[in-house]
């Protein structure tokens, strides 16, 4: 969004004696006026809504093997969209890397469980989209313009260094130790093969991934042969 300033224009009569104390203060207000016009303030917006099927045999699920363990997530899930800014607020799943990273849209789907009044997230699927950095709240993103970020095609994951585009997976194993996508990702995948109607806040996606999953603690395992139908937001 362009914006244009207009300065109105005046006649500048001359000052026989200018006021240097009175200048000093005024120009003093514009350089801390200018300074606080450039601040960035934390932008992180995310929307959630609750899709059910009643049935713990869901058509939304996540299977595959993940070190050589079967795991798998079905039932009802929590289907999320919206936009973050990893240099402003703290990133949803984020690389913790330090890295300069851009800010995104991101659309997905998690399967979580309640306890104790806390809820932990057992797996998620999200694809990020790249945005354009802005200094001020972003322009509400209509569900037909999520809808339309999402595309049958094979996403790059997003990876430790560029946190902010394709895709981004986290999966709990049976032990309860978490694995998430961020960290070195190369030749990792996940593939969008279909894309259900638009539903006003989520749609249904369904494909494979093949992917590096990293605990934070330096180790690795392989996710493969995963495959998954999953409600997104939009």
């Amino acid at each position: 969004m362009r914006k244009s300033i207009i300065f109105a224009k005046h006649e500048i009569k001359p000052m026989k004696k200018p006021n240097s104390m009175k200048l000093l203060c005024a120009v003093s207000f514009l350089s801390v006026f200018i300074i606080a016009g450039c601040k960035k303030e934390p932008v992180k917006t995310i929307n959630t809504v609750s899709v059910t099927n009643g049935t713990k045999d869901s058509s939304n699920y996540l299977k595959g093997t993940l070190g050589g363990e079967l795991v798998k997530f079905e039932g009802n899930a929590i289907a999320y969209n919206g936009y973050v800014d990893p240099d402003s607020a703290q990133n949803h799943g984020g690389s913790g890397s330090g890295h300069d990273a851009d800010a995104y849209y991101q659309s997905g789907s998690k399967w979580v469980t309640f306890g104790n009044g806390i809820t932990a997230t057992n797996a998620s699927i999200e694809l990020r989209s790249l945005a354009v950095r802005v200094f001020v709240s972003p322009t509400h993103v209509s569900a037909s313009n999520y809808f339309n970020l999402i595309n049958p095609t094979t996403y790059p994951v997003a990876t430790d260094d560029n946190p902010s585009s394709g895709a981004y997976v986290s999966i709990r194993d049976n032990s309860g130790v978490l694995w998430t996508t961020a960290g070195d990702q190369h030749q990792s995948t996940l593939t969008i093969s279909s894309i259900g109607p638009n539903m006003v806040s989520y749609t249904v996606v369904s494909g494979t991934i093949s992917c590096k999953m990293y605990d934070g603690q330096g180790n690795m395992k392989q996710l493969t042969g995963a495959t998954f139908t999953a409600a997104v937001g939009i």
